[in-house]
């Protein structure tokens, strides 16, 4: 005890040492010149520019979407197919008026969900931010962060896919889509599909974040300019969650696509309220597509999907930290 004690007063005379204080001195006060006036941030003040940065996620990478939709709800169908069709039955206007605001919507609401949870769920974890964290941390942080994620885009992912796939124009706007779930099969009609959708997005999200600043490292020493190293790795940490995730994406899609359509037939009973948190239609639709497809049926539309979460995560890499440092700058704070 007195070794530790006389080993701390030593370290205290050293720091406040007049030697030590003059070299320190400079560093110390540009720091605080640098924050002078400026009011630290909390988590609620990183929500503009996360929900900023979505909002142009999600208009940017919409067609992919369309595109995308199409070939994991009809397993087998390619992407210039599923572009021909689509163009065929609602033309090129068919991208604004075929579900673009409850896509958009949706997409951006679940983007700025995924990017506010992750750090908070980390620090409420991990007792630190998640810039201090391992990419095991963040990536089991942004996975669990994807539950009320999950819950509030389920409803907006319904009317979407009702949208995208309405060939016959059955209904005149995603209004009239959410009137008809709701009148057939309750408010649980627009939880359709869950239990995938919840499998999906912790699966991708995991993986983005996972190894996103791995990506980062190892794209520094192909190229220099930051720019270029944000956009590369942004592709790729986006492009391994696809690859973790496709297969959820087309089952839930076959599941979602059925149960819509069961919606228009008055035979079939309505399901009890808790079926979208059921797992099984979702785990027995991928044992069907492996057993008849195999893996190609599991990763149908993998490269729509490749082009839409890749492209997606490049752009979420590029404009979530420049996003965020402007809107700091311009409101004050550190």
């Amino acid at each position: 005890q007195t070794g530790l004690s006389q080993f701390d007063s030593a370290s205290f005379d050293l720091w406040r040492s007049p030697r030590t204080l003059a070299l320190l001195g400079p560093a110390i006060d540009v720091a605080g010149m640098a924050n002078a006036g400026k009011r630290k941030a909390g988590s609620l003040d990183t929500l503009p520019p996360i929900c900023g940065g979505a909002l142009v996620t999600s208009i940017v990478m919409y067609p992919a979407d369309v595109v995308r939709a199409i070939c994991m709800s009809n397993p087998g169908t390619g992407a210039g197919a599923a572009l021909k069709g689509f163009l065929e039955a609602h033309g090129v206007m068919g991208f604004v008026k075929q579900g673009l605001v409850a896509e958009v919507t949706r997409a951006s609401i679940s983007r700025a969900i995924k990017f506010f949870m992750q750090p908070v769920v980390h620090n409420a974890i991990y007792g630190k931010p998640e810039t201090q964290g391992t990419p095991i941390s963040k990536g089991l942080a942004g996975a669990i962060g994807t539950v009320p994620e999950v819950i509030a885009i389920s409803p907006l992912e319904n009317i979407k896919l009702a949208a995208q796939l309405d060939k016959d124009g059955k209904f005149s706007g995603s209004a009239d889509i959410a009137k008809h779930i709701m009148k057939t099969r309750g408010f649980s009609g627009l939880m359709i599909g869950y239990a995938g959708m919840q499998v999906r997005q912790c699966l991708w999200t995991g993986g983005f974040f996972l190894t996103l600043d791995w990506y980062k490292t190892q794209m520094s020493g192909i190229v220099s300019n930051k720019l270029a190293q944000d956009v590369l790795s942004g592709f790729a940490a986006g492009a391994t969650g696809t690859a973790l995730n496709c297969w959820t994406d087309v089952c839930r899609s076959v599941v979602q696509k059925k149960a819509l359509a069961d919606t228009f037939d008055a035979s079939i009973p309505r399901p009890s309220a808790l079926e979208p948190l059921n797992p099984g239609p979702f785990f027995g639709t991928a044992a069907e597509i492996m057993s008849s497809r195999g893996l190609t049926g599991l990763y149908s539309g993998v490269g729509p999907k490749m082009v839409h979460l890749g492209g997606s995560g490049a752009i979420l890499a590029v404009l979530m930290p420049r996003f965020k440092t402007m809107w700091f700058d311009m409101m004050g704070l550190y």
